[in-house]
């Protein structure tokens, strides 16, 4: 019988903190590639409520990308 105070350790798959390290990069990545992307359109200034926007939309596309590739990666080892 296990005790119901500690979390079942996953059989396979990444570890928590590499997919939220992963979603993290990949929402900086989305952020910075849509302020080129208006750069490169001519936007000289972006408002406060649209760096909200592009904040967070690119949190949902990070963390859904960090899902998604998580799962098709290696698990990540731990050595000892």
């Amino acid at each position: 019988m296990t005790d119901p105070r500690v979390p079942a350790e996953p059989s396979s798959g990444q570890p928590t903190w590499f997919v939220v390290v992963l979603g993290l990069g990949l929402a900086v990545l989305v952020a910075a590639l849509c302020f080129f992307a208006l750069h490169a359109l001519g936007a000289d200034q972006v408002g406060g409520g649209f760096v909200l926007v592009i904040a967070l939309l690119s949190a949902v596309v990070g963390g859904f990308a960090a899902r998604t590739v998580a799962a098709l990666l290696p698990p990540v080892s731990r050595r000892d």
